[in-house]
């Protein structure tokens, strides 16, 4: 197969392109022709070797999720078969082929590009996931959705609204706030140069937002928190700009908050999120924003573009 790799850590000068072993699926395994995949943030931190990451193969090629046409599967599959347009949750997906637990391959709905699927599962199930499973979100809340120009941004704007929420964003240009306010959102604020508890309250009239949803960290936590009505909910997914945040408990306890992170759900949870925001895309109330597609030689580019942060949505590639 035709993959994008490291064989070190650290810049954009370790990335290579060329051919490497064909993935063999074992019984639980589907082995799928990559017709699309994405970047997430964690491809950097392993080239870069940041994060803490380590490298575990030989050849390290990244990327998690997939869109193509199964090729092949193990003995005990079932569930699909080859010739398949399927969407799915892998490993080592920046390839021209890669392998997907059965368990965490689906249909690709009808209508919907290759593309638009290799851009959603990683995104797409996070965002999902804190919305709809933690924090529950109901019908005429007002959601928070930080950095609404990162694909977890993008996906839960969308859902947020399809869940008929209103929806505040921030977003670091003038050109994503106004990407986020056509997704969906009412208001879009500049967390680099707003205040965004003084918008916040302005814009709920003091009260605050039901729900944050929020994957960026330590930059943005005492706001978000801040941010919060009564009984609001806070829920991360991640912690891309840092991990470290200062709490004051008497905020929690008084204004009775939650806090809570999505966690690491096994493949039956994740499977049960995919199938409901697979279900919402393929009724139009939610669409992968594709960011830039490049191809396997161009993946210095989609790293640059990654670390620049200059994008709003996903960053896919084509094998």
């Amino acid at each position: 197969m035709r993959a994008a790799y490291h064989e070190t850590q650290g810049g954009l000068d370790v990335l290579r392109v060329g051919e490497l072993p064909d993935p063999e699926p074992g019984p639980h395994d589907v082995l799928i022709q990559v017709n699309a995949t994405s970047m997430d943030r964690v491809d950097v931190y392993w080239r870069e070797g940041s994060h803490g990451m380590r490298l575990r193969w030989p050849q390290h090629v990244g990327g998690r999720d997939i869109a193509g046409v199964v090729e092949a599967v193990g003995a005990e599959v079932m569930s699909v078969a080859v010739g398949d347009r399927v969407v799915a949750s892998g490993e080592r997906t920046h390839a021209s082929m890669a392998l997907a637990p059965a368990e965490l391959t689906f249909p690709l709905p009808d209508g919907i590009s290759f593309e638009a699927g290799g851009a959603t599962p990683t995104a797409g199930r996070s965002a999902h996931q804190a919305l709809i499973e933690k924090a529950q979100i109901q019908p005429g809340e007002t959601v928070l959705v930080m950095a609404a120009g990162s694909g977890v941004g993008s996906f839960g704007i969308q859902i947020a609204r399809a869940m008929d929420c209103r929806v505040i964003a921030t977003a670091g240009s003038a050109r994503k706030r106004a990407r986020a306010v056509e997704l969906g959102a009412e208001q879009a604020i500049d967390h680099y140069s707003d205040d965004i508890v003084a918008e916040v309250r302005e814009a709920t009239d003091g009260r605050g937002v039901d729900v944050v949803l929020d994957h960026v960290g330590t930059p943005v936590f005492a706001a978000a928190i801040r941010s919060l009505a009564p009984e609001g909910r806070f829920v991360t997914c991640g912690v891309t700009a840092g991990h470290m945040g200062e709490l004051h408990l008497g905020q929690l306890f008084v204004k009775g908050i939650t806090l809570m992170g999505v966690g690491r759900p096994d493949n039956q949870r994740i499977a049960a999120t995919m199938q409901g925001l697979l279900a919402m895309i393929a009724r139009g109330q939610v669409t992968p924003q594709i960011a830039a597609v490049y191809g396997l030689d161009g993946i210095a580019e989609a790293h640059r573009l990654m670390e620049s942060s200059d994008f709003f949505g996903k960053i896919v590639l084509v094998p």
